[in-house]
């Protein structure tokens, strides 16, 4: 008994629980619903059928009863009205006789169905009785009977109450037209007890007239009580009355049969609806119950718990469901779980994009999601270079992971690129390759390779070793995901390294470049600062790099810098071996700071003397010609030396004074080095005073144009003049241009110094041809840095059209090594200069490089003859020879020649001698400002005409 109590009360608290659940009772009243709809839809419709079929039965039985009552009325009516009709001789004969014997006389002749008879003998006298009682019939007058006509007859009612209702047959023979027959009719013989009794059941029949009075029988409640009437007929000669028989029956009494199912019908009702209570419980039970441990589990999942299974022994569809949702919960628990792997993998790789700390990191979390027997990443070199290194571990033991450098044959390259994807390895026939032998050594199980693809470029093979029949493509799957996060892992990691090249080192000479020379410059500071020794920097800048750049062209110039920087290098590894320490531990550091300029750090110094001694035996690189495609080129440089802690105690003072020793190293004739002193930074201050003057200078005006004639040598007539920038001092009065165009042109105020006074000079050239001074050229100089400028032919064309100069009348002297730069911008520029009409001179010809390939490819028509040859012409053989050979070849090429420099009469006969056409120096006169040299021209010109 316990037991069953502790059942039930289980099972009562199970269908609470249940009844809680919106569901349960949602489902509950739909339950009681469908049963409980149909049931009684279905009974009220029976009910309502049944109860029909059997009112419609009764109503039929009653109207044939009715009809069946009616006629025998009737017939019993006209048997007695035909019998009445047959004595009524008789009984007038009765009636008219006057003896009082006549009474017994008339007794033979009563109906037997008559309780009185009498007459009316008319002519106003009295009823007269001719059989039975006359109690009845004394109470008729013949003002109560109805007119006949002879032979017709009727029935009269003579009361209201059916208790005392009075019924007559009246009958007017056809012999008399006065005398009027009655005959008190037995109700008894119309509608006995016998015969009330010989209708069914509850039946009852009564005779009513027009006005429903009930005239035989008893009344009913109609509202209660099934009917069916039936008139009597009106027959020719026995005018019966509107009336209607009326047989009526309980309408309990019909509905009987049913009536017992209505009352049975709620409790087998409630019996049903209990049934389906317990069904609806039991069944909501076992569906609900599933899904309520569904919804648990998948709070469980909610909350993180992907181990807990739900238990769901329903042996339905919705146990299938429950393990399916086990599945999908195991399967969600392996995704995750792999995710968080994954994500793992990307925390310890974003926290270091060192390759070595990706492989580590690949190493510890892959097997997690994927089990196997080892696990190796082999990532390849830079650019896909087929060289390569394999960290590799085998069962997840720590103590054999190892990295190894592989090789990958082009065969392994083109079969990573046919299998994007992964590639099953040591299986069906295909070989383990060599790069991965370290995961195929026992021959039992196989190799799946997942190549790392990203951005279209191979990285490496992330590959595992585990048993086929352990592999599923879920597996594969997730392995495929992990090697996709590897990939880009890997092509951050070589971003970066790419970013941190870019950063902190030269993209021409893979040297450090100024950022990473600045901090480890830096860090010899602080580490001399600790052992109290010396650190020296050495900025070395190549001499005439410009020019070499220019002549031979940039991609020359590059493998120059390239060269220069591997000498270095070398020439730093010889000092540090000659030291006795290795480069390693003296620290010798090479840096391209940009350009031509290279930096060396040498750390560890005892004394400054051992800077100059390094930077001389870095000159020494330079002894060697560099080889430059087809030819070789002799390459010098110059170096500035500065020393801590005497000349700075950070890496900027010290880096600036070394570049303050670089120029005066430059100063000084180039191909040296200097060590920093105090006195060199004045110089240097003075520099940027000067440069700051000159800025201003160039905008307030302060140059002026000077002029020095260029004379035919054996006419003696002017035949042009040079024009020559003076500066115009307010402190230091005329400065010469050798102080000041170098300057000029480092800083690029030659550009607009140069326009400037070439449109001063086009000026004075006009003023003179106004003032008939005119059939000479006017040469001005345009530098290299004028000729690289954007839009500098459309500024000469406008500055020729401003001033109405011809072309023609103006000659640009250009410098020898613009000319070696063939192709490109300055070849271009040279060429539109020539088209535009102008004469084009080499300036200083003689002094640049043996290439005169020049001579033949640009419009040049005049050579200057640089005054270094003109000045010793007379004294040495080498000059004479040089300027003889410089004369030959322009008159052999039909060039102009013009010397440069002629101050004494021997050099000017020399040059007559060999048929130099026109000369330049103080011989023949000096610079001289436009007011003077016009002077001079107007002296010259008079003195030829007076001649």
């Amino acid at each position: 008994m316990p037991q069953h109590a502790a059942v039930l009360d289980n099972a009562v608290g199970s269908s609470r629980r249940l009844l809680r659940s919106r569901l349960g009772r949602r489902l509950l009243g739909l339950f009681i619903g469908c049963a409980l709809v149909p049931t009684c839809t279905v009974a009220l419709l029976s009910f309502k059928s049944v109860t029909k079929q059997l009112t419609r039965q009764s109503q039929e039985r009653l109207t044939a009863l009715a009809g069946a009552a009616g006629k025998t009325l009737v017939d019993r009516l006209s048997f007695f009205e035909s019998d009445l009709r047959r004595q009524a001789p008789k009984l007038l004969a009765c009636a008219t006789a006057r003896a009082s014997s006549a009474h017994s006389d008339c007794g033979d002749v009563l109906l037997y169905a008559a309780e009185g008879v009498g007459a009316f003998p008319g002519s106003g006298a009295g009823l007269r009785l001719l059989s039975g009682e006359a109690a009845a019939l004394r109470t008729l007058t013949p003002a109560m009977l109805p007119k006949l006509g002879p032979g017709q007859s009727t029935l009269v009612s003579l009361s209201s109450e059916p208790a005392a209702l009075q019924l007559y047959v009246v009958h007017r023979p056809e012999t008399t037209r006065e005398v009027l027959l009655i005959a008190h009719l037995s109700t008894n013989y119309l509608w006995g007890p016998a015969d009330a009794e010989g209708l069914p059941g509850n039946v009852a029949l009564r005779l009513q007239d027009a006005q429903s009075l009930v005239l035989l029988g008893s009344p009913s409640d109609n509202s209660a009580s099934l009917t069916a009437a039936w008139s009597l007929p009106r027959l020719p000669l026995f005018l019966i009355p509107s009336w209607q028989v009326v047989l009526s029956e309980p309408r309990a009494d019909v509905i009987a049969p049913i009536t017992g199912f209505a009352r049975s019908f709620p409790a087998v009702l409630a019996l049903a609806l209990l049934a389906v209570v317990l069904l609806s419980l039991s069944q909501i039970r076992r569906s609900l119950v599933p899904l309520v441990e569904l919804g648990k589990g998948t709070r469980r999942i909610a909350a993180g718990d992907f181990h807990t299974s739900v238990q769901v022994t329903s042996g339905d569809e919705l146990e299938e469901l429950g393990g399916a949702f086990n599945a999908m919960t195991g399967k969600l628990a392996r995704q995750f779980h792999t995710l968080e792997t994954a994500a793992e993998i990307d925390r310890a790789i974003l926290s270091s994009m060192d390759t070595a700390t990706i492989a580590e990191a690949v190493l510890d979390r892959v097997p997690e999601v994927c089990p196997c027997q080892g696990l190796s990443l082999t990532v390849l070199g830079p650019e896909g270079e087929a060289q390569a290194r394999t960290w590799w571990e085998r069962g997840r033991v720590r103590e054999s992971r190892a990295m190894i450098m592989a090789q990958l044959s082009a065969s392994d390259l083109v079969q990573t690129l046919q299998q994007p994807e992964w590639m099953i390895l040591g299986e069906e026939g295909i070989p383990v390759p060599g790069y991965l032998a370290h995961l195929g050594e026992n021959g039992k199980s196989s190799v799946v390779a997942c190549p790392l693809h990203y951005g279209g470029e191979l990285l490496g093979v992330l590959a595992l070793c585990d048993a086929p029949g352990e592999r599923s493509n879920e597996t594969l799957l997730d392995f495929r995901r992990l090697a996709d996060r590897v990939a880009v892992a890997l092509s951050n990691a070589r971003m970066m390294d790419q970013v941190r090249v870019l950063a902190f080192f030269d993209s021409l000479t893979r040297l450090p470049n100024r950022i990473l020379y600045r901090q480890r410059l830096g860090q010899a500071i602080g580490h001399a600062a600790t052992s109290r020794r010396r650190v020296a920097v050495c900025v070395l800048d190549l001499d005439q790099f410009a020019r070499i750049n220019d002549t031979l062209g940039h991609d020359l110039g590059d493998q120059l810098i390239q060269e220069v920087a591997l000498r270095l290098q070398g020439s730093c590894r010889q000092e540090g071996a000659a030291v006795g320490s290795g480069t390693e531990a003296l620290g010798i550091q090479v840096a391209r700071l940009g350009g031509d300029e290279f930096a060396v750090i040498l750390p560890e110094l005892g004394e400054a003397e051992e800077a100059l001694w390094a930077a001389r035996r870095l000159l020494e690189a330079f002894q060697q010609p560099f080889r430059l495609g087809a030819q070789e080129v002799f390459a010098t440089a110059s170096i500035g030396i500065a020393v801590y802690p005497d000349d700075g105690n950070d890496p900027e003072t010290l880096h600036k004074n070394a570049d303050v020793a670089l120029t005066h190293a430059k100063e000084e004739g180039r191909n040296t080095a200097e060590l920093y002193s105090a006195s060199m930074n004045g110089e240097a201050l003075g520099r940027m005073r000067l440069e700051h003057e000159l800025r201003k200078a160039v905008e307030h005006g302060e140059f002026t144009v000077w002029y020095q004639p260029i004379v035919e040598l054996r006419s003696r007539l002017v035949t042009g003049a040079e024009a020559l920038v003076r500066w115009e001092h307010p402190d230091r009065g005329l400065v010469g241009p050798l102080d000041f165009i170098a300057l000029c042109e480092e800083s690029g105020l030659i550009v607009p110094l140069g326009e400037w006074i070439l449109r001063d000079a086009c000026d004075q050239l006009k003023r003179w041809r106004e003032a008939g001074l005119d059939g000479f050229k006017l040469s001005v100089n345009l530098s290299a840095r004028q000729l690289r400028q954007r839009g500098i032919v459309r500024t000469i064309q406008d500055i020729l059209d401003s001033t109405g100069v011809r072309p023609s009348a103006l000659a640009f002297e250009l410098t020898e090594s613009l000319l070696m730069e063939q192709g490109g911008t300055t070849e271009r520029r040279i060429r539109e200069l020539a088209e535009l009409g102008v004469t084009l001179a080499i300036d200083d010809f003689g002094t640049g490089y043996s290439s005169l390939s020049y001579l033949k490819n640009f419009p040049v028509s005049t050579l200057k003859i640089d005054r270094s040859f003109i000045v010793d012409v007379t004294t040495s053989p080498d000059a004479a020879a040089i300027t003889t050979a410089i004369i030959a070849l322009a008159r052999a090429m039909e060039l102009d020649v013009i010397a440069e420099g002629v101050e004494t009469k021997g050099q000017a006969a020399f040059l007559r001698d060999r048929g130099c056409q026109k000369v330049q120096g103080y011989l023949f006169g000096r610079p001289a400002p436009r007011a003077l040299f016009t002077d001079f021209l107007l002296a010259r010109q008079r003195r030829r005409v007076s001649a």
